[in-house]
């Protein structure tokens, strides 16, 4: 979805571009706060173009369309998964349809937005609502993988970046799994948004998907084929697997997921 608009223009004919100083921008530890319609955020204030933080001082839902589907499933005291987290808008809203003694369990693999994340907990008074978890969620435990240094060049948003399987210089995160976690229940939703690597995110959560059976909505970019040897037919065949169906497409790259109707 952030490359979306990017792409329209494209198809037109037309590039967006940035300016001098977007293009040159490097990861700070600049932040400032906005009190928005839907919630209160610490936000960058290196990224120009980001898209998503843009969207949220907007006082918009960054991809609103997602947040209406989850909703027709999350239910009142219950727990959602929200994996690929990035500045904590989506957990904010899912946090209010969980009710009372429901939870959120918000995943994010970049250490410094995992900083933004814990501050936009608290300052939306959701600490204990919100439970916040860093690492690179993925179908093993403790492996080591990389996660690369913004540099606003390729991507002009944070939530872009993701794990990078072949990169070799870049900042160290371990991986963890949700089964390993053994989150207590009933979980009624989870979305995944990981950048390239949402199949392993599900093969890692594949006893707590038979424990639950939620729907899931996990992104597939195919901007990220080619870079991850990435290929759909591997995600139709997991989804398989587990005895999933395909039950809606969502701007284009967001597949959301629902167990088959037992015979």
């Amino acid at each position: 979805m952030k490359q979306i608009i990017k792409k329209i223009f494209s198809a037109l004919g037309l590039e967006i571009t940035r300016s001098k100083k977007q293009l040159n921008s490097k990861r700070t530890k600049n932040l400032k706060l906005y009190h928005t319609k839907t919630g209160n955020y610490h936000l960058p204030a290196d990224a120009h173009n980001d898209c998503i933080a843009n969207t949220i001082i907007a006082n918009d839902i960054f991809e609103k369309e997602i947040v209406d589907w989850a909703s027709k499933y999350i239910k009142p005291n219950t727990v959602v998964l929200d994996i690929g987290a990035n500045f904590g808008q989506m957990s904010m809203l899912f946090s209010d349809m969980v009710g009372e003694t429901g939870k959120v369990h918000s995943f994010e693999a970049d250490s410094w937005v995992y900083e933004i994340l814990n501050k936009n907990i608290k300052a939306n008074n959701k600490t204990g609502k919100i439970i916040p978890h860093f690492g690179a969620v993925y179908n093993v435990d403790n492996k080591t993988l990389i996660f690369p240094e913004q540099n606003f060049e390729e991507f002009g948003t944070y939530g872009s970046y993701g794990i990078d399987f072949k990169a070799k210089e870049g900042r160290e995160v371990k991986t963890i799994t949700i089964d390993s976690l053994n989150i207590e229940g009933p979980i009624s939703f989870v979305k995944i948004d990981t950048q390239g690597c949402d199949l392993q995110v599900m093969q890692g959560l594949v006893r707590t998907i038979k424990k639950n059976k939620m729907p899931i909505l996990f992104e597939y970019e195919y901007l990220f084929e080619d870079r991850f040897d990435m290929c759909f037919q591997d995600y139709v065949d997991f989804v398989q697997s587990i005895n999933y169906k395909f039950h809606k497409v969502i701007n284009g790259e967001n597949f959301l997921i629902i167990p088959r109707t037992e015979k």
